[in-house]
């Protein structure tokens, strides 16, 4: 990766970066795939069928909270349908609140957060660009004890490269001057890497979504968040 000078600016990730997300989620999953086993549906691809049905409502829906029960229930839907059966409303309903119980939930901080943020913000202006639903996003933010450590915070509809660069525009940062630090390949590395930025990836439990390749090794990749330390 190019030696830089100097870099002011650091925008961070929330969701598996600085916050415990994919736990909670992965919980619901479990608990909706041994439902459905229960239901008598054997078949080992009923998380697959579940991101298949999700990923598509991403691209009707977005980001918005009801999409993730609603895919439960469409999966759910699917199943029934296949083997020819009723389905059941009580069950539906069931199905459901797994979807809604991940949004009651607040994600532990991951190991470290609090102690790199304190100390990056000695020395740099740190910016929070996050995912999703605005409502739950800034819920999470609220709850997670970290809003003051960054001067401005983003609620990203689908983090583009274009959005990203408005941030860029709206601070009036340089490329060379900025890092952009996340766990996803797809969200965060891929877009940094396209507009030029400096970026540090700390991979973590995602979906299957977020997977992609990185579009070059023009990067750090780092285990933990605690390295961070090591190199700013």
């Amino acid at each position: 990766m190019t030696e830089v000078q100097e870099i002011r600016t650091i925008i961070f990730d929330l969701d598996d970066t600085l916050i415990q997300t994919s736990k909670i989620y992965n919980k619901a999953r479990n608990e909706f795939s041994a439902l459905m086993s229960e239901l008598g549906f054997l078949e080992n691809d009923i998380l697959e069928k579940l991101d298949e049905i999700d990923i598509g409502h991403i691209s009707q829906q977005g980001f918005a909270k009801e999409r993730y029960p609603y895919s439960l229930i469409k999966t759910y839907h699917y199943y029934i349908e296949k083997a020819g059966k009723e389905v059941d409303l009580k069950m539906e309903k069931k199905i459901e609140n797994i979807g809604w119980k991940v949004f009651r939930q607040i994600p532990e901080q991951v190991k470290g957060a609090e102690e790199v943020l304190s100390y990056l913000r000695n020395n740099y202006i740190l910016i929070l660009a996050t995912l999703g639903d605005p409502e739950i996003q800034n819920k999470k933010i609220f709850h997670s004890g970290l809003k003051s450590y960054f001067s401005a915070i983003y609620v990203l509809s689908h983090k583009t490269d274009q959005e990203y660069l408005q941030i860029l525009k709206e601070h009036e940062l340089k490329k060379e001057e900025t890092w952009l630090i996340g766990n996803s390949v797809r969200s965060d590395l891929n877009p940094g890497l396209r507009l030029g930025l400096n970026c540090i990836l700390i991979p973590a439990n995602t979906w299957k979504f977020e997977e992609e390749e990185p579009i070059s090794d023009r990067y750090i990749k780092l285990d933990y968040l605690t390295e961070i330390i090591n190199y700013l």
